[in-house]
Order: C-alpha cells, then sequence, then structure tokens
C-alpha cells in the first residue's frame, strides 16, 4: 500500500518485472485535487509528489496525509493553501475533508454573521442549562405509581418529534421557492442545498448544527422550568407524566439535526451512537438514505424514523400534496426540481 508522505511504498509485481524498482509516494495527481482517505477509498501512487499517477493502491490505516504540492507560487514568500485529508488530533473523527493553511487543519468555517453565530452559542448554552435544571426536577418529583404513564409519556413524546420533524422536512422540501421573503433563505434554501450535497451537514460543528433546534425549544423549557419554582409540590406530582412527555418531546426535537447529522456521517462515529442507529432507536443511515433517492418525496421523517414506513404505507404526504395542489395549483417539488437541473 501507500506509504506516508516521504516514505518510499514497493512497487507493484508486475511493475518490478517490467521496469526498475521506482520509489513512490503517496500524492494527488496534477491539479491538486484532494484525497478521501476512507476504509476501502483507494488514493494513488505517484512517482513523485505532483507527477502523473500510474496505479492505484490500499489506502493505509496509520496516520499520514495525502496531498500534492503548490503549483508554483508567483511569489516565494506566499505558500498556497493546500486541500489535504488527515487523520490526527487536530481533526478529530475519522478520515475528514479538511484545509491546510500553513500547518493548520481546520474545519469548514461557520456560516453567518458573526450576530448568528452569538445567537447559535447563547442558545445552545441557556438549552442544555434549562435541560439539566428540568432533569433534574423531573427526577426529584418522580413517583413509582407514576411508571406506566410516564412509559407512555416518554413514547409519545418521541412519536410526536418524530412526526414534526417530518412535516416540517416535508412542507421545506415540497412547497416554497428559495426566493420567498425571509423564510426562503432561512429556511427552504439550506434544504435545497442538502439534496445536492446530503454531506455538507457533516462539515459543521455542534454549535452550527444545533443553534437553531436550541432556540426552538427555549420557550417550552423556560415555561416548565418557571412550573418547577412556582407550583407547588401536589400539582408537580400530578402533572409528572405530562412533564415527561414534553421533556421527551423537547429533548428530541433538540436533537433532530444532530440525528441527522450523524445518518450523513459513515466514518469516526462513537460506538454509543452506532448503537443507536443499529437499534433504531434514532434515525439509522440506510433507513435515511432512501429519502435521498430523487425525488426526494418519502421517508421526511429525521428524528427517529419510527413513523416513514406507516405513513409511506397509507399514502399520508401523497394525500396531503394532492389536498395542497388541488387547492392551490401549485406542483410539489418544483423549485426543488429547478435547483436539481441547474446542477445538472
Amino acid at each position: 500500500g501507500c506509504s506516508a508522505p516521504g516514505r518510499a511504498a514497493p512497487p507493484s509485481s508486475a511493475a518490478s518485472r517490467s521496469r526498475p524498482s521506482v520509489p513512490r509516494l503517496c500524492a494527488a495527481s496534477p491539479g491538486c485535487a484532494f484525497w478521501l482517505c476512507r476504509g476501502s477509498c483507494a488514493p494513488r501512487c505517484c512517482s513523485a509528489p505532483g507527477a502523473a499517477c500510474t496505479r492505484r493502491c490500499a489506502c493505509p490505516r496509520t496516520s499520514w496525509a495525502c496531498s500534492c504540492p503548490p503549483a508554483a507560487p508567483s511569489s516565494p514568500r506566499r505558500r498556497r493553501p493546500t486541500w489535504r485529508t488527515r487523520r490526527g488530533s487536530g481533526c478529530r473523527g475519522g478520515w475528514r475533508r479538511t484545509r491546510w493553511t500553513g500547518s493548520r487543519c481546520c474545519r469548514s468555517a461557520p456560516t453567518g454573521s458573526p450576530g448568528k453565530r452569538l445567537q447559535e452559542w447563547i442558545s445552545v448554552i441557556l438549552c442544555f442549562s434549562l435541560i439539566c435544571f428540568n432533569f433534574y426536577n423531573l427526577l426529584f418529583y418522580l413517583r413509582l405509581e407514576h411508571t406506566p404513564s410516564i412509559i407512555v409519556g416518554i413514547f409519545a413524546g418521541v412519536i410526536t418529534a418524530d412526526f414534526l420533524s417530518g412535516l416540517f422536512h416535508w412542507g421545506a422540501d415540497t412547497w416554497g421557492s428559495v426566493e420567498l421573503p425571509i423564510i426562503g433563505k432561512a429556511f427552504i434554501r439550506p434544504f435545497r442545498e442538502h439534496h445536492i450535497d446530503p454531506t455538507a451537514i457533516t462539515r459543521h460543528d455542534f454549535i452550527e448544527t444545533n443553534g437553531d433546534n436550541c432556540f426552538m425549544t427555549l420557550v417550552p423549557l423556560a415555561n416548565m422550568a418557571y412550573k418547577f419554582v412556582s407550583f407547588s409540590p401536589e400539582a408537580l406530582y400530578e402533572t409528572c407524566p405530562w412533564e415527561c412527555y414534553v421533556f421527551a418531546l423537547i429533548i428530541f426535537i433538540t436533537m433532530t439535526n444532530q440525528i441527522h447529522k450523524w445518518s450523513h456521517t459513515y466514518f469516526g462515529l462513537p460506538r454509543w451512537v452506532i448503537f443507536l442507529q443499529d437499534w433504531h432507536v434514532i434515525l439509522p443511515r440506510k433507513h435515511h438514505r432512501i429519502h435521498h433517492v430523487s425525488p426526494h418525496e418519502t421517508y421526511f421523517c429525521i428524528t427517529t424514523g419510527w413513523l416513514n414506513y406507516p405513513l409511506e404505507k397509507i399514502g399520508f404526504w401523497r394525500c396531503l400534496e394532492n389536498m395542497i395542489q388541488r387547492l392551490t395549483g401549485e406542483k410539489p417539488r418544483a423549485d426543488d426540481m429547478k435547483w436539481a437541473q441547474k446542477i445538472k
């Protein structure tokens, strides 16, 4: 297989019989295209850095980088950035596409203005602080006789969150246009772009991925916290099953984007996430793949995916689409198809 940059890799047996052994280094072909070294992905062995690639070889398991040198910079004082893939402490989570500027490895920069980034940070901090506070109080007011109703409430909360994720996803995928004021750029455009580049979400950090969902759940979390500090203990004992339903609903709504991101992440996931996906506690990767088959008209629920199959069997989304089309004359997914044609 390939060796690390600067180390020679053995040539193939056929090549060694036909010509003298030539040291081959891991490098990209001319043009500085990056190589994503994951699993069975095979980079190329080149006779020299930047030379034409001659054969494929297996990707090693060790920590190294495949890259090509910058092409003749105009000024010797200015170093051009190079696209690389690397596995190391700077880019955790397995093989990732990263950009090296000088000697520093960076993830994709967060999108949006500094004000938007600040709003996401504040939302995440407040949201998880309220979650911890409410969870502690829920545990305090739990009673053994509430166990059956609490289990039902938690299950109902997860089901409700899954349905709401599907309803919102279906609406943004199926209707509207990116030209619409306010909601077009803020809500609809990310869904259009996601169908074009499904893995872009995996390059978002935790704050960018979850900031908006955390902002949406701040009001119900604050309302729950207000009840815990103002209601009498007797009233809280009686409403505990209902609060468990609301809490489960809030938790899964908050984590929907993170779960969706995990469903597009095929390398470097924690084992506990893979366990939850394999047991279909959260949205599995293979399950969500069905939605990304064009024209993206099914399996919209992206929290757990439990409702995707039953809703598809009864034709729930098609019935809604036909009803809206008869009332408004709008064609489902017309704008989504236009985006697909633009890319092609």
